[in-house]
């Protein structure tokens, strides 16, 4: 018998990064799954990388006193929740350890700088956004991908999404099998239902319904449309025609209900968001990282102050912190999303704010010149190029607010900011994301 194969009793030290629970045996650090900080399990091993071995749980033989039961009939199936039997003060005491441990390990810096967590004040039915996937495979399937895999899991009931949601999709299934609409086969790159995705404005109570397809065409449209019509009274509903595999939200749409954007509003500030735009998940969270920042900026920031704000989206943060600066420039590279900030601008009657249409990169490089006070950036997961990371140390005068979904390519970032002329005030942790192991991190840099 294969002696890796063989099962292995071990005490799990605490959660890291990605989800697991790590545990130290036998000169060899053992990632698991589904386990928590001081329980004591059996695990199958599942693959070794030098002395680094990702294991399968096979028994808990002595559990912790923070696992609780489930609230979700899908878990631990479904691949979009890792912690939903963790009581959340312990989810929120490990995500807080997670950024500490990630900024010494990976950012080679002082973890003092970390602040506790600041949580969510819904744990419940926070999510604005989600999307479904169609997978036929001898029956039709809506849902989230499964654990680790590219397979739909059929999901009736969803936690973590408002209650409209889960009523939305399950009913929106029964209309697809009764029409027999043809279901988007990714191998075969051939087929038409592609994604169910539906957002929703917490302010507002507004809700968008798209529909994604791999064609132009929608069939039963008329069918479809009256059916939401009747049952839902959407405040949109949206047929979005996308060819791209990797990119759910991408491509040409039309409105096929309603308006063609949701409103949402922050302290009196309204935005319009289109429904390919990227927008932050969860409103309550979002809100508190807005007044955050806001605190920073209004002790810090001088009368004539200037800032470029990165991967500005639909012109969020342009917007909200546009009283506190005499010039703003706005740089995005998605042409939807920069259209939606302009007339984010008008609604808001916002003359200080330049918005640009550009990717960050060729950016940063034909403006190397410039110079403003602050910089905020929201770049994707994988963070930022060296190069610029460069550029903009030289172009920033004051400080950076980074703001971040991975607290492992934002520790690298930071790092090299500080090598650049930079020091590290503070990284303030937000829960965006409960029951999951995603953490949004706020760092503050300040120029030597």
């Amino acid at each position: 018998m294969d002696n890796d194969k063989e099962e292995v009793k071990i005490v799990i030290e605490k959660l890291v990064y990605g989800g697991y629970g790590m545990a130290r045996y036998a000169d060899k650090i053992y990632m698991v799954n589904n386990v928590y900080p001081g329980e004591f399990v059996s695990v199958i091993p599942t693959r070794t990388n030098n002395n680094l071995v990702f294991a399968d749980l096979k028994e808990i033989l002595q559990p912790s006193h923070q696992r609780i039961s489930s609230k979700c009939k899908h878990f631990p199936e479904c691949g979009g929740c890792q912690w939903l039997d963790y009581d959340y003060k312990s989810q929120l005491k490990s995500k807080t350890e997670i950024v500490k441990e990630q900024l010494e390990r990976i950012g080679k810096l002082d973890s003092s700088v970390v602040n506790d967590i600041i949580e969510s004040d819904l744990i419940w039915g926070y999510r604005n956004r989600m999307e479904y996937t169609f997978q036929e495979n001898n029956n039709l399937k809506l849902g989230l991908n499964r654990a680790n895999s590219n397979k739909v899991l059929d999901i009736y009931s969803c936690p973590i999404s408002p209650n409209l949601f889960d009523n939305i999709r399950n009913r929106f299934k029964e209309i697809v099998n009764k029409l027999d609409i043809e279901i988007y086969d990714k191998k075969a790159k051939k087929g038409i239902l592609k994604h169910l995705v539906i957002r929703k404005s917490f302010s507002k109570n507004q809700t968008m319904i798209i529909i994604v397809t791999n064609t132009e065409y929608l069939p039963h449209e008329e069918e479809i449309k009256q059916y939401f019509q009747q049952n839902f009274h959407p405040y949109s509903l949206i047929h979005l025609m996308n060819s791209s595999d990797s990119v759910v939200l991408r491509g040409p749409y039309k409105t096929l209900l309603g308006e063609g954007v949701l409103n949402e509003e922050f302290d009196d500030f309204k935005f319009q968001i289109p429904p390919t735009s990227f927008f932050q998940n969860n409103y309550n969270v979002t809100q508190k990282l807005l007044r955050h920042i806001l605190e920073y900026f209004k002790s810090n920031t001088p009368k004539d102050a200037t800032m470029l704000d990165l991967y500005s989206g639909v012109g969020l943060f342009s917007i909200y912190f546009s009283p506190l600066f005499k010039h703003i420039e706005s740089v995005e590279t998605s042409k939807v999303s920069v259209k939606a900030a302009i007339a984010n601008s008008h609604i808001n009657f916002i003359k200080n704010v330049n918005f640009i249409l550009a990717s960050s990169k060729p950016y940063l490089m034909k403006n190397s010149s410039k110079r403003f006070d602050f910089v905020i950036l929201d770049p994707p997961r994988k963070g930022l190029e060296k190069k610029e990371i460069q550029l903009l140390s030289s172009m920033v005068k004051k400080g950076i607010i980074y703001i971040s979904c991975d607290p492992s390519t934002f520790a690298r970032d930071i790092n090299l900011f500080t090598k650049n002329g930079f020091t590290l005030k503070s990284v303030q942790p937000f829960d965006m994301f409960p029951h999951s192991y995603h953490i949004e991190n706020v760092g503050i840099l300040e120029k030597n």
